[in-house]
């Protein structure tokens, strides 16, 4: 029940927390691994192996394991999944949408080409990682419920905020509304009795909801790094983040049977203002945040088959700006007739600050001369260090941020992640390779959500011909989650299947 309390105390705060949550702070830090084709072969296994524009995003070291200048760039095409289990009822959704995974250039600097102790070479990098996809369509319906979304919302109105945006949509259309007899708040489903006392109707409620989320997380970064006597390389690089996440929410709710199956106590409560046949509520969230990060790395090559990696990812320092708005519109039935109950649009606009967790990634990888490679990656991310910071100097807005944080804390915990990928070359030009990623929970294990799964599986094929190559790559992300439309009792499992396929180009020169 601990999620009942935070949502309700964040509704209850209006609209400074209307949209940040705990798992928002979760959005806007998980990375779900793309990049070059190569690296998504590998399930994002290079932080030992460099020498990919994708690996200098997992360890800048990577950088120094050029041999030469390059130009990559990769466009990939994603079908994703959706399919949802709400009150043993099924419901399944998908979208389709072509992102850019990177682009990117590596200049290499050697001095002496035959040199092998001190510098051998110097590099330089500058292009574009993509770090996340929000892009995903998820479809709920069930029928004959005993609760209501209007149940929350109930909860969370006061006199203090009966006029608020967040509320607005249910109060204009008179699906929440105040009782003097009952000194509080009812819902379009309940009425008094005789002794003023509040009877939820036991007819049942039909729901259906569609969620339509979209948009992505990358990086443009520079990045610089050197190869000391061909033992130990290290790099460095500077990052300005972006994350732009929108989306639309329509959340439906009808009698199941009609208005017939009300009690006839109820008709007579609601009179002239009729029975409550159904309603739609429209939500409606643009989050887009701006940010920058560092990272450091080293690889070391004790001997030649042999690379050891270590990486440290600073904390992404964002700053979000949001707006969101609300409708709504409701079917009444009083004497035969159909009244109709409609909100405004409206609208509502919020800033703040968010801080990423730190991250720090051990890699190793073993190389059998010209056959092949396996590459293993090791990151731990601790999310309960997670942190939303308040732009404003006001007492709430301290209070917010500050409460939030705690809940973060508590909710949250380390996680220790792992990825693995192979290659073997059968001949000089052609590559194959495959790769897996296992994502540990990061939810403590009192919570809900702490049963998500989230893991990879990938394979895929390189072809290099003198100065140009081409890689080709497939990733299933499969990820099985709980979402909780209102109440922790009111909770879907999702499985959702996100099919990428991603083709890099590249030239060497």
């Amino acid at each position: 029940m601990k999620r009942i309390i935070i949502a309700t105390t964040l509704m209850a705060t209006g609209l400074v927390a209307l949209a940040q949550t705990e798992d928002d702070a979760l959005r806007f830090s998980v990375d779900r691994f793309s990049g070059t084709a190569r690296s998504v072969a590998l399930s994002g296994a290079v932080g030992a192996l460099g020498g990919d524009y994708t690996s200098i995003g997992v360890n800048p070291a990577g950088i120094a394991v050029y041999r030469s200048s390059e130009f990559t760039f990769t466009p990939s095409f994603n079908y994703n999944t959706s399919s949802t289990n709400y009150y043993k009822t099924k419901g399944n959704d998908d979208k389709f949408y072509v992102p850019l995974q990177q682009i990117g250039y590596v200049g290499t600097f050697m001095p002496m080409r035959d040199a092998t102790n001190g510098i051998v070479s110097s590099h330089f990098s500058i292009g574009y990682n993509k770090t996340n996809n929000f892009s995903r369509r998820s479809f709920f319906q069930a029928e004959g419920l005993s609760t209501s979304m209007l149940d929350t919302y109930v909860l969370g109105v006061s006199g203090d905020n009966f006029y608020d945006p967040y509320y607005n949509w249910a109060t204009g259309s008179n699906l929440i509304f105040s009782s003097e007899a009952a000194g509080t708040y009812l819902n379009a489903f309940e009425y008094l009795d005789k002794n003023n006392k509040i009877i939820r109707t036991n007819v049942g409620i039909d729901q259906s909801r569609v969620l339509h989320e979209r948009g992505g997380a990358g990086d443009f970064n520079i990045a610089a790094g050197a190869n000391v006597s061909n033992k130990l390389m290290f790099g460095g690089s500077f990052a300005v983040s972006h994350s732009s996440y929108r989306s639309e929410l329509q959340h439906a709710e009808a009698v199941s049977g009609g208005v017939r199956q009300y009690p006839q106590a109820y008709r007579e409560y609601h009179g002239d203002a009729g029975a409550l046949d159904n309603y739609i509520m429209n939500e409606e969230l643009e989050v887009t945040g701006i940010g920058v990060n560092l990272k450091v790395g080293v690889i070391y090559k004790p001997v030649n088959s042999v690379r050891i990696g270590a990486a440290f990812h600073s904390p992404t320092f964002y700053s979000f700006d949001e707006s969101y708005a609300t409708s709504g519109v409701a079917e009444y039935y009083y004497d035969g007739k159909m009244l109709i109950g409609n909100s405004e649009r409206e609208r509502g606009e919020n800033s703040y600050n968010f801080r990423t967790p730190f991250k720090g990634v051990g890699s190793l990888a073993y190389i059998f001369d010209r056959k092949g490679l396996v590459s293993v990656d090791y990151e731990y991310t601790d999310y309960s260090a997670m942190q939303f910071v308040s732009q404003y100097s006001n007492v709430s807005d301290k209070q917010w941020a500050n409460d939030l944080n705690k809940t973060i804390r508590s909710t949250f915990r380390p996680t220790h992640n792992l990825r693995f990928g192979a290659e073997f070359k059968p001949t000089e030009v052609f590559t194959l390779r495959g790769g897996y990623g296992l994502i540990q929970n990061p939810y403590q294990s009192k919570y809900l959500n702490s049963s998500n799964k989230y893991q990879t599986f990938s394979f895929g094929i390189g072809y290099r011909a003198n100065a140009m190559f081409i890689d080709a790559a497939y990733m299933l992300r499969n990820e099985k989650y709980i979402y909780s439309l209102y109440y922790d009792a009111n909770v879907a499992e999702i499985t959702n299947n996100n099919h990428q396929l991603a083709v890099t180009l590249g030239w060497r020169f």
